[in-house]
């Protein structure tokens, strides 16, 4: 029978490797005119029929940017191949402010069980606020992990890791009795392990080297897979600390590897093999670290949304998934309320809740239907909130907005059309701007937040800054009102979260 093998490859962006640019120069692989990262590799892979799995490094969101990201993940996908999880903690962790994880021993990272949280989860967040579904393997940057990670994998509901390699990891972590076979295995929490057997970087080896890794696969008595690691920038050639020219021969390295896997192997996807494949569990014998190092004197805020851990700044944006104030403050309050979240398993009608609101405060919703008086990407259609004749009366079991009704012309129009549309009992989560112990008041500069255009067109503007007093008797007028305390630890605030159900009878 035929090995399997895997076509991988890491997409990054890491500073150190390219001199500005880096996106475009180590993702995309843009120089002199051409493109030879993913879009080149890609083109090579579907000439050749095979199916490449692609592990994103979701550090680069921090390092660059979400959107970025998100346009070479949304290609690859559209590509049809597989997208997979993979992170360069130590970048994160550098702009986080952590400091002395990866002083160990080579192959293991040095991260505690918070701080491996911490990242494995700010990974799996952004995964999902980016392409929407669940990376089902992860890989982390370097091929390093520990038993913190494999722990955290499982419990997010990865299917597989793919990091170990026997050269890599024997000194220092010894798994089950044949571990110098390479073969997958499955971690004692049910967790499998695809192995890593070879990484041809440069492309410009030897191809002896390839073909006596190739043997090692064949000779092997169990489960026979070949799992190649390569990068976005496997076809560009390395001037000392940066990749910065196009290398032909790399190419025809990569175009040979494909050639004779083809013909000598049955090449797969990731998921695909775990679809259908299910390796025998082993035990951890030996596991090294140290506990990770905090900078001196300086205390580390925690987002409750992506569980980035950085030091705040003079910003109430999160670095890691762009969560304000307010997003953080909801999530503390619905984290409280437990089984009596208003969204839990609900039909929501959402007055513009962006990606983060949909996939943290909305994300146990049964169904979310977004709307905007603007003409948005992001919204399922276009409405106003103060005339939502689109929806039929009692229509929706919940309702949210945030931070909406003070841009609203006619804020009273607005929480009819609210109650009209939720059935008895529903519920309506609200926040607003206010300022306690005093009155509202009308603003003098209403273009002041959206601009003339979006006042103009769209009746989108800075109408009214809320007394507190005021906007909870305007609540308690149609609804009862039940009100709550929202904190966030990252902006050391607090705020009023307004839950409004609508009367039955």
């Amino acid at each position: 029978m035929k090995p399997t093998s895997f076509l991988s490859f890491d997409v990054e962006a890491l500073p150190g490797r390219a001199e500005k640019d880096h996106m475009d120069r180590l993702m995309w692989g843009k120089l002199d005119g051409g493109e030879y990262g993913v879009r080149r590799i890609c083109s090579i892979l579907k000439e050749y029929g095979l199916k490449g799995n692609f592990l994103i490094d979701l550090s680069a969101c921090a390092l660059w940017g979400d959107k970025q990201v998100a346009e070479v993940g949304r290609f690859l996908l559209d590509e049809g191949h597989e997208l997979h999880a993979h992170l360069h903690s130590e970048c994160l962790l550098r702009i986080w402010g952590i400091k002395g994880a990866f002083n160990g021993p080579p192959g293991l990272d040095q991260l505690d069980a918070e701080t491996n949280r911490n990242c494995m989860e700010y990974a799996y967040f952004k995964f999902r606020q980016l392409f929407g579904g669940t990376p089902e393997v992860f890989r982390g940057g370097g091929f390093t992990f520990n038993s913190h990670t494999i722990e955290v994998a499982g419990k997010l509901g990865y299917r597989g890791m793919s990091n170990f390699n026997n050269h890599r990891h024997q000194a220092v972590l010894t798994v089950g009795d044949d571990s110098a076979n390479n073969e997958p295995f499955v971690w004692s929490n049910g967790l499998t392990e695809l192995p890593v057997d070879f990484s041809p970087e440069p492309l410009s080896f030897d191809i002896e080297k390839y073909f006596g890794w190739f043997d090692r696969v064949r000779d092997r008595k169990k489960i026979k897979t070949f799992n190649l690691t390569m990068h976005s920038w496997s076809l560009l050639r390395r001037n000392g600390d940066f990749f910065d020219s196009y290398a032909p021969d790399h190419e025809a390295r990569f175009r040979y590897i494909c050639e004779h896997l083809i013909e000598h192997t049955n090449v797969s996807g990731y998921s695909e093999y775990l679809s259908k494949s299910v390796p025998p569990p082993v035990v951890i014998k030996q596991f090294e670290r140290t506990e990770v190092q905090l900078l001196p004197n300086q205390a580390l805020a925690t987002c409750n949304i992506c569980s980035a851990r950085f030091l705040p700044g003079d910003t109430d944006v999160c670095p890691g998934c762009g969560s304000r104030a307010r997003h953080r403050q909801v999530m503390d309050v619905l984290g409280r309320l437990g089984g009596e979240n208003p969204f839990l398993g609900q039909r929501v009608l959402a007055c513009f809740a962006n990606s983060v609101e949909k996939l943290a405060i909305l994300g146990q919703a049964r169904e979310i239907v977004n709307f905007d008086v603007r003409p948005l990407d992001e919204v399922d259609f276009q409405m106003d909130i103060q005339n939502m004749d689109a929806m039929p009366d009692n229509s929706f079991d919940s309702f949210i907005a945030l931070h909406v009704l003070n841009h609203v012309k006619d804020d009273q129009a607005a929480l009819r059309e609210i109650l009209r549309v939720l059935r008895p009992g529903g519920k309506a989560l609200l926040t607003v701007p206010y300022r306690a112990g005093e009155r509202t008041v009308e603003m003098a500069n209403m273009t002041e937040h959206y601009g003339a255009e979006n006042l103009e067109k769209y009746g989108v503007g800075s109408y009214r800054r809320y007394g507190l007093g005021d906007v909870m008797e305007r609540f308690a007028n149609q609804f009862d009102l039940t009100v709550l305390e929202g904190r966030d630890t990252v902006s050391a605030t607090h705020m009023k979260v307004f839950v409004l159900t609508k009367m039955i009878g």
